[in-house]
């Protein structure tokens, strides 16, 4: 039986895909948000145009009757009071992204459970999703409503720059070197693992947590299921280019640091961590499953990209320039220690 859910958001990377997989479910759904984006959702959507961060926003809500809220765009207390204000004591369920980046880096142990410390958390994005799940959890125990906490990680799909991460982040340029065969920098020996999920495989572990009681009051990673070194991550973006065999030069994390601390927040937050996260909760409560392999979403990706002419070359020059010194420097060393 549908259900009324009301997304806030509804037309980001993860959101867009659960608007259209909760219509096809048979869900009466409803997105909130500016009105800005020009994402494809089905025509049986409802709209309401909101800004999710704004002091009126409850009273801007306060017109729609959702039994289920999805909120994709809580960040902080302060957001997560605005939704216990406009919501509190009037739907039966609220479901709260947050983030993996809430645990703390680097973890004990792998994989990484629902229950691993959270404090300090990844970055100070994973602190203030920390605090707006603690606030929300407050909620859920004085019965405002009940609460499901989804900490998605990497998520990657055919929406904005396709979110392909790379060792200095997300834009397309490493996709457009890999195209052509260029060198790209990779940290490390390019051993550690990294674990990007589809967002319509996300996308359905909501899905499934809408409505189902078993969900209410817990709290769910959802992300990968399998975890390619970042050699063989390099290796099937270019397969998914039809590209040749990619040039891998690695550089030291360490070094990556020192010298360009401008460009890698990603990689000390996330890339230099091979992390794992015990998905079998979200398996066993919401049928989650990774069904869609690197290559093929990756391929899918790709084609939107190109489709819209959004591979660019960015950094191009910061990073033959790099490619150049290390592999200089690395000679250099070799040749001395030779002696």
């Amino acid at each position: 039986m549908g259900m009324d859910v009301l997304i806030l958001g509804g037309t980001g990377l993860i959101s867009t895909a659960i608007t259209r997989q909760l219509d096809a479910a048979g869900h009466d759904v409803t997105v909130c948000n500016r009105g800005e984006s020009d994402a494809a959702i089905p025509e049986s959507v409802d709209r309401v145009r909101a800004d999710r961060f704004g002091d009126d926003f409850p009273s801007r809500v306060s017109g729609t009757d959702p039994e289920v809220v999805i909120d994709m765009l809580c960040f902080s207390t302060s957001d997560a009071e605005l939704a216990i204000e406009a919501f509190g004591g009037r739907i039966e369920q609220y479901v709260l992204t947050s983030t993996i980046d809430a645990y703390r880096r680097p973890v004990e142990s792998n994989p990484v459970p629902e229950s691993a410390p959270r404090r300090p958390p990844t970055s100070d994005y994973g602190a203030r999703k920390a605090n707006a799940e603690d606030a929300i959890r407050e909620a859920h125990d004085r019965g405002a409503f009940a609460a499901t906490i989804v900490r998605p990680w990497t998520t990657y799909g055919p929406h904005g720059d396709g979110n392909l991460c790379h060792t200095f982040g997300v834009d397309t340029t490493y996709l457009r070197r890999l195209r052509d065969g260029d060198p790209i920098v990779v940290h490390g020996d390019g051993t550690g693992l990294w674990g990007p999920a589809h967002r319509r495989d996300v996308a359905g572990a909501y899905v499934g947590a809408v409505g189902n009681r078993t969900a209410y009051g817990e709290t769910y990673n959802v992300t990968a299921e399998s975890f390619p070194t970042w050699n063989e991550y390099y290796r099937t973006l270019a397969d998914a280019l039809d590209a040749p065999e990619p040039d891998l030069v690695h550089v030291p994390t360490d070094v990556l640091l020192e010298v360009a601390p401008e460009k890698t927040d990603f990689l000390t937050d996330h890339g230099r961590y091979s992390t794992i996260f015990d998905i079998s909760k979200a398996r066993r409560d919401l049928n989650y499953e990774q069904s869609i392999g690197l290559e093929r979403g990756a391929r899918e990706v790709i084609e939107y990209l190109e489709d819209r002419d959004a591979i660019t070359s960015e950094d191009d020059a910061f990073i033959d320039a790099l490619v150049a010194e290390w592999q200089e420097t690395r000679d250099g060393f070799l040749e001395r220690f030779e002696r």
